[in-house]
């Protein structure tokens, strides 16, 4: 299957996801009763969704621009901020958030800086988030241990599962970040499959690319770890990444003239929502975000409230990064002399292994 259709179909997936969303929610509610209920959302709070996601963008750019200044990289916050729209962009349209990477690598590139050290900064921003996430998680899981109960009820295994995944998610990465003969091992592994498979035309070289790339990826994460105020900050700019993308279902709550539930509450459900269905290998977890949400928040958004919660809940904090990043991603594409054509092939070829830098 070529890599443009299989954009097209992830792009119809989406798409599908929100009309049988769509199509379920008027079952129990009629479209005029829907309508009405979106029309409570006030501006005021749609800008303060729109602030939360921004700000969430702007902890992820942070995060990349911080990791990169300690080592030696200067890239300004702009550039730092694009990056982050285009990883966004591309693994909200991609299978389990495959696509979004490899593009923040080769972007990274431009500016000079190297694989292991791009590879370095995604990987800590990540661990950041996913660190953050469990602690949190943990910490408003026990605090409201009650509440959690009564709006979960009968499904509290989907949740558990879902902290299990990313327990071990962050127990795999610090494998990975610390353990140089586990990562190389793998490498050679997939080496050797490519090789069998004819995808590889040059081993020997490569390995040595691959295997200097590893090595820099390591030399920069022990960097980190060896000043203990870097580290702390990646995981505070984690926390406030965190807590902006949970804010947003709160204005959507208050938006749409609901109260009787705290922000503590609700940014708890958002959380437990976020934790058992984000891991899902579909395009922005298409489905399973929805599924989820309507079983922990349904007291929480109760009647026509529910299908309108899910709608502006989606929109400030998923498609709104498809529309930014199809917007940033099309216009840089065009103003480096792309065709429109050039432009959607973007991103489904892995980016260029370059020589790390000395």
């Amino acid at each position: 299957m070529k890599p443009l259709t299989k954009r097209i179909l992830n792009m119809a997936l989406i798409l599908g996801t929100l009309a049988i969303v769509i199509v379920m929610g008027l079952r129990d509610n009629d479209l005029p009763t829907t309508l009405e209920t979106l029309s409570r959302m006030d501006w005021l709070n749609i800008l303060a969704c729109l602030g939360c996601f921004f700000c969430f963008l702007m902890a992820e750019g942070m995060s990349i621009k911080y990791f990169l200044w300690r080592q030696g990289y200067q890239i300004t916050v702009g550039y730092a901020l694009f990056v982050t729209i285009v990883g966004q962009y591309y693994s909200a349209i991609t299978p389990g958030a495959s696509g979004g990477q490899p593009l923040q690598v080769y972007h990274l590139h431009r500016r000079h800086v190297s694989t292991g050290v791009a590879t370095s900064a995604l990987v800590t921003r990540f661990f950041a988030f996913q660190f953050m996430l469990s602690v949190l998680t943990t910490v408003f899981w026990i605090a409201y241990a009650p509440f959690v109960r009564e709006q979960v009820g009968g499904s509290m295994w989907v949740l558990i599962v879902g902290y299990v995944y990313n327990i071990f998610t962050c127990a795999l990465v610090i494998l990975f970040a610390f353990l140089r003969p586990l990562v190389k091992g793998i490498v050679n592994l997939i080496l050797r499959l490519g090789t069998k498979l004819r995808l590889v035309k040059n081993p020997d070289g490569t390995r040595e690319k691959w295997m200097r790339a590893v090595d820099v990826f390591h030399e920069s994460i022990h960097e980190i770890a060896r000043h203990p105020v870097d580290l702390l900050v990646q995981l505070l700019l984690g926390a406030l990444q965190l807590l902006a993308l949970m804010s947003v279902i709160w204005f959507v709550y208050r938006g749409l003239d609901l109260a009787g539930h705290t922000w503590g509450q609700v940014v708890t459900m958002g959380m437990m929502e976020y934790i058992s269905a984000a891991y899902t290998p579909l395009p922005g977890a298409s489905g399973a975000q929805e599924a989820v949400f309507s079983i922990f928040f349904g007291r929480i958004f109760p009647g026509a409230n529910m299908l309108a919660g899910i709608l502006l809940w989606r929109l400030f904090t998923y498609y709104v990064s498809i529309i930014i990043g199809a917007v940033v991603v099309t216009t840089e594409g065009l103003r480096s002399g792309r065709s429109l054509r050039e432009v959607a092939q973007m991103g489904t070829q892995p980016p260029p292994v370059e020589q790390p830098k000395e």
